[in-house]
C-alpha cells in the first residue's frame, strides 16, 4: 500500500468497478473513507500545501485535500470510461466536525457526538451527469437512510416486502422538483436517552441523559438558541409521540421482528 489513505482506499474502488464494466454488469459501491477522522494523519506533499499554518491545521487541510484529489480521481476515471452519465455519485459526511480538530460547524450548535444540528447536520451533494443540474442547492432535510429508496426510484424498482423503511426518496429533488419532507428524520446517539425527532421545521431534542425535551424551530433559528417547547407544547407533544412510536420500531428492527 502506497500513499494517504484516502489513495489507498480508492485505489481498491477502481479495479473493482472496472471487473464490473469488463463483465458488463451494473455496479454499486460504498466508498468509506477515513478522511478526516481521528487521527487526523496526512503525509508530507499534502501537509507543506499549508507550510505556513500550524502543525495541526496542516495535517486537517492536508488530508482533506488529499480527499479531494481522490474524488476527482473517480471522476476522471468515470469519464474515461464513459460511464460519467451513468452514475449516480452521492456523497455526505457522516457527523459534524470533531471536537479536536479545526473544523467548524458554521452557526450550528455542537459538534461531532452531539445530536445539535452541528453534530449531524453535514454537507452533502450529488452528481449525474446529463440527469442533476449543476449549480443547484437545496435545504431538503434529508438522511442517508433516504438513499435507499431514491436509488429503488431512480432505477423504478419496488421495495420487495413490507419489512419497515425510515428513509424516503428525494428522486425527485434531484430531478429538479419541489419536494416537503414527509416522514421525520429520527436519530440516536448511543442510547435512547439521547434522541432528537426533526421534521421539515421543528425538532424535538434531547441531547443529554435525564435532561428534558427541547423543541427548536430549525426555519427560524438555525443556531438552535430558542427553546420554544413551552410556546408550542401541542407540536413537541404530537413529535414525542411520533418519535416513541419510532424508537418502538426501531428496538422491534433491533431484535429481528421485522426480518
Amino acid at each position: 500500500m502506497e500513499g494517504d489513505d484516502a489513495r489507498v482506499i480508492m485505489d481498491r474502488v477502481l479495479p473493482f468497478i472496472d471487473q464490473s464494466l469488463k463483465g458488463d454488469k451494473p455496479f454499486f459501491t460504498s466508498i468509506w473513507f477515513h478522511t478526516p477522522h481521528l487521527p487526523v494523519v496526512a503525509d508530507v506533499p499534502h501537509r507543506e500545501l499549508y507550510a505556513n499554518l500550524s502543525f495541526e491545521e496542516q495535517l486537517y487541510y492536508g488530508t482533506i485535500t488529499a480527499l479531494d484529489e481522490q474524488i476527482g480521481r473517480l471522476w476522471d476515471y468515470l469519464e474515461e470510461k464513459e460511464l460519467a452519465e451513468h452514475t449516480l455519485i452521492l456523497f455526505c459526511s457522516d457527523n459534524g466536525p470533531e471536537l479536536r480538530t479545526p473544523g467548524s460547524a458554521g452557526p450550528f450548535r455542537g459538534k461531532k457526538r452531539s445530536l445539535y444540528e452541528g453534530g449531524v447536520r453535514v454537507p452533502a451533494f450529488a452528481v449525474w451527469k446529463g440527469e442533476i443540474e449543476a449549480g443547484q442547492r437545496s435545504d431538503f432535510p434529508a438522511v442517508t437512510s433516504d438513499y435507499l429508496p431514491t436509488i429503488l426510484d431512480v432505477l423504478d424498482i419496488s421495495y420487495p416486502d413490507d419489512r419497515p423503511i425510515d428513509g424516503e426518496s428525494f428522486y425527485p429533488l434531484l430531478s429538479g422538483e419541489k419536494q416537503s419532507r414527509i416522514n421525520p428524520i429520527g436519530f440516536i446517539y448511543l442510547d435512547q436517552h439521547r434522541v432528537s425527532w426533526v421534521s421539515e421545521q421543528y425538532k424535538l431534542v434531547r441531547d443529554a441523559p435525564d435532561s428534558p425535551f427541547e423543541l427548536y424551530d430549525l426555519l427560524n433559528d438555525l443556531s438552535e438558541k430558542d427553546n420554544i417547547i413551552q410556546q408550542l407544547p401541542f407540536v413537541a407533544s404530537k413529535m414525542e409521540s411520533e418519535l416513541q412510536e419510532w424508537l418502538r420500531s426501531v428496538e422491534n428492527s433491533k431484535k429481528g421482528g421485522d426480518y
